[in-house]
């Protein structure tokens, strides 16, 4: 798809309201959504569009439009292309707070700035999306207030055209601007059981050639993972330097050249374990061969995918097992691999009284977390795992009710001694394990009513609601037990006043579903957004007002997509589809046929084996 600037209207109610002129208050954003998930990070392919000069514009409030990409791009120029906006005088003047290379990006919350007829001063008003690093981190910014600022834009005595003579003191970009001028990236570190990699989710600005990409890269994997990430996974060894530039691909091969210190001398799979996170890392820019020289040994030489197996989302199928609950029991659904394959790990004895449900796998086990009804009208949570292809008793796990939705923690490795999983219950959150052990997650200054909570396929990047905001953390085991990274890191959804129910759809993505502001009557809604709330994409629009109240996604293989179909979610107790429209789950749809199902009884708490 071409890039150009995208702007997705949130249904027809959306477009009535804007093309309308009903009167959405100036406190109200506009609800514009940036372009889908990408099809992949960036390969030097796409070409950004051609950023607007200030010789481009004839009008003040188009010159702000324009200014407002202009420190869109590779950082180390964004300076320069910023006061070419700019009056001689007000550059001169034009002092970025130190470090000057960081970038606001802000989301107007109007069509267009405002400009008075005769008036010099533009007026924008913005919500904060977040701070752009030199690193390609985006720092989001948990505040939705709106603020406004007035630029001045006025003509300058023997030079043609016009000038900004006064901008806020710092660089400043849309959030349009990121989605036209820059790609995602994940870039990939240790876990710190060298188990798996986790991604760590940049920006990488489509105005670098692609040769110079790998560099920009490198030096990003060098300055280490954002600050969220750290409590669970490995920098890079302590002065770790890249040997100049890395050249341009030859023959399709990739030169890099790393010191002595970059891969420790008493670690034997030390060597492995970089080439596999720079393979990662590089993708998909990685030509045929890499070719890796730590100081002056000789070169080593990869070519094989072999590197693929140590990011755990690689395991994710294209078509996968797929379940809903039907009176009270999990079935299988038609549409979905094993269909006439036992349900793992649950017994036919225990397939009953079940409220929701959750099933994973490693390559040597299947686990099962049940929340159950008792008879005494309480809930509890089974848990258990077996062999595949194998039922197993399941142990219960008293805790207080309402129990939320369980999901598991379990990598490719993991057993029934170490796999994890964590479920909100009455407000808190807990970790249990296959062999029933539970216990409360405390973390300084916890969020109060949590209610629901998804874990990352690579183990470790957790995302929760608590009481409608959305956070993200990380995952990290320990001599103490679970713990999760602090602070939390809360991020700030532009379009939605809260949040209901949320899941991973791909590395750097997130479904979610939540209620549009009073303006759009509070509609409810499912879109996708990335992980720090920057870019948006609607996927269904109008939900009516019935609060979604769980969601689920199976998601993308980072290897064949950056964006997943497979999501379902459950409005008012019943089960729906969300690809482009809403489809209802039907008991037609369930892969054991139902000759006369009981009256009112209709699928529900639909989910993915992961």
């Amino acid at each position: 798809m071409t890039r150009v600037a995208r702007h997705w209207l949130i249904g027809a109610v959306l477009a009535a309201l804007l093309l309308g002129g009903c009167g959405i208050p100036d406190e109200t954003p506009v609800l514009t959504v940036g372009p889908g998930p990408s099809m992949g990070t960036s390969a030097g392919g796409d070409v950004a569009p051609t950023q607007h000069s200030r010789e481009d514009a004839t009008e003040r409030q188009t010159l702000v439009q324009y200014y407002l990409e202009a420190a869109a791009g590779d950082p180390d120029d964004a300076l320069d292309r910023v006061k070419a906006f700019l009056s001689p005088s007000a550059a001169a003047a034009f002092k970025a707070p130190s470090p000057s290379d960081n970038i606001r990006v802000v989301h107007p919350v109007t069509s267009s700035p405002l400009n008075n007829p005769g008036s010099e001063e533009v007026t924008l008003k913005y919500q904060v999306v977040g701070i752009l690093h030199h690193n390609g981190i985006l720092e989001p910014t948990a505040d939705g207030t709106i603020e406004r600022v007035t630029m001045v834009v006025s003509a300058v005595t023997g030079k043609p055209g016009l000038y900004l003579t006064k901008v806020p003191p710092y660089l400043m970009i849309s959030d349009t601007a990121l989605f036209n001028f820059y790609d995602q990236h994940a870039i990939y570190f240790w876990n710190t059981e060298h188990t798996g990699l986790v991604p760590d989710l940049r920006y990488m600005p489509l105005t670098v050639p692609a040769e110079q990409q790998p560099t920009m890269i490198l030096n990003w994997l060098i300055d280490g993972p954002a600050d969220w990430l750290r409590p669970v996974v490995d920098q890079l060894p302590d002065d770790t330097r890249l040997s100049g530039n890395v050249p341009a691909q030859s023959n399709d091969n990739l030169q890099i050249n790393l010191n002595d210190q970059a891969v420790p001398a008493d670690d034997a799979r030390a060597l492995d374990r970089l080439r596999r996170q720079l393979q990662w890392s590089l993708r998909p820019l990685l030509p045929k061969t890499l070719e890796l020289r730590i100081g002056h040994a000789d070169p080593n030489f990869y070519s094989d995918p072999d590197y693929l197996t140590s990011n755990f989302a690689y395991r994710l199928a294209e078509t996968p097992e797929r379940f809903v609950v039907f009176d009270q029991r999990v079935r299988r659904l038609a549409d979905s691999n094993g269909v006439s394959e036992p349900i793992p790990v649950i017994a036919a004895a225990e397939n009953r009284n079940i409220r929701t449900a959750t099933l994973s796998k490693s390559d040597s086990e299947d686990f099962a977390a049940l929340v159950v009804n008792e008879a005494n009208g309480k809930q509890s949570l089974r848990v258990g795992s077996a062999r595949p292809g194998q039922q197993a008793p399941l142990t219960k796990v008293s805790l207080p009710a309402p129990i939320g939705h369980p999901t598991w923690s379990v990598t490719p490795a993991s057993t029934r001694n170490d796999a994890i999983g964590l479920v909100t219950a009455k407000g808190e959150l807990y970790s249990f394990t296959a062999n029933g052990s539970v216990d409360k997650v405390d973390w300084a200054g916890p969020p109060a009513g949590i209610t629901a909570v998804s874990i990352a396929p690579d183990g470790h990047r957790v995302a929760l609601l608590s009481s409608g905001q959305l956070y993200l953390t990380a995952l990290a085991t320990s001599g103490e037990g679970i713990q999760l990274s602090e602070p939390l890191v809360p991020i700030h959804t532009l379009l939605l006043q809260k949040i209901t129910a949320i899941d991973w759809s791909s590395e750097g993505w997130l479904a979610v579903a939540g209620v549009l502001p009073p303006a759009l009557d509070s509609r409810v809604t499912v879109m996708d957004m990335t992980i720090d709330g920057a870019k948006r994409s609607d996927r269904v629009s109008d939900l009516g007002d019935e609060p979604v109240t769980y969601l689920t996604a199976y998601p993308a293989n980072p290897t064949t997509s950056q964006h997943t179909d497979l999501v379902s979610y459950v409005a008012g107790s019943a089960a729906y589809d969300a690809s482009h429209s809403a489809a209802r789950i039907t008991v037609s749809e369930l892969a054991e046929p139902v000759p006369n199902p009981p009256a009112g009884v209709v699928p529900t708490a639909p989910f993915f084996l992961n």
